[in-house]
């Protein structure tokens, strides 16, 4: 991980997810048991909340929706309730890899990034993050919420669980309700290129099929309605 003025960004790295109802959860979970893997707790469990932000014609969506190899997405994101800690996230996959950038910005009144006035704010706070309101005409499209539960299953190979998944939309009329995902846990596995081959050893096996799952997407599918 390399840091610059605030900056924060990840190499490319595998992103294996496995989107599980509840009873493909439970064969989730006895194959757990019963693999052999420690489970080392690395994080607090926590809430998390992420605003993503897409074009009037919603191009980030149909990208990923349209399956291209390399596409990308532009999130705000904040844990827990802590939103003066909010930071945006300009994430890119190439095919099952995928990168991070994270800036930090500055929110001292705390205020939720669900109108394009809010939104606007607090992408003027940070260089790099003016230059995508210059070149794109970006809007708050989609509020995610969901519980996430962090482990690392053997060095460097982690995996997380997203449970209480919810989606709200933003544009173009904001909703005030959200709608529950009808998928119960998403479990994914992160690790690095040198680790492919263990990790693929690690999970053979593994109940449940590996899916190019976007919460984003199955979000908007989910509330937007188009």
């Amino acid at each position: 991980m390399s840091q610059n003025s605030g900056l924060q960004i990840n190499d490319f790295r595998h992103e294996i997810k496995v989107p599980l109802q509840r009873l493909q959860y439970v064969d989730f979970s006895e194959w757990l048991m019963q693999s052999g893997l420690v489970l080392q707790k690395t994080f607090a469990d926590r809430r998390i909340h992420s605003v993503y932000l897409d074009t009037p014609f919603l191009d980030d969506y149909q990208d990923n929706v349209s399956g291209m190899s390399k596409r990308g997405k532009i999130r705000f994101r904040w844990y827990n309730d802590e939103r003066s800690k909010i930071v945006l996230e300009l994430k890119n996959k190439r095919g099952r890899l995928a990168n991070k950038l994270v800036i930090p910005l500055d929110n001292p009144t705390e205020a939720y990034p669900f109108d394009r006035t809010v939104s606007n704010g607090l992408l003027g706070c940070h260089r790099r993050s003016r230059a995508l309101t210059r070149e794109h005409c970006l809007f708050p499209c989609l509020h995610v919420q969901y519980e996430r539960a962090y482990y690392e299953i053997a060095p460097n190979i982690r995996m997380t669980l997203d449970t209480d998944i919810h989606y709200q939309k933003l544009f173009p009329i904001q909703t005030h309700s959200m709608r529950r995902s009808n998928v119960d846990v998403v479990a994914e596995f992160k690790y690095a290129t040198e680790d492919a081959k263990r990790a693929a050893q690690l999970l053979s096996g593994m109940p449940g099929r590996v899916f190019r799952h976007s919460k984003y997407v199955v979000g908007v599918d989910t509330v937007c309605d188009l």
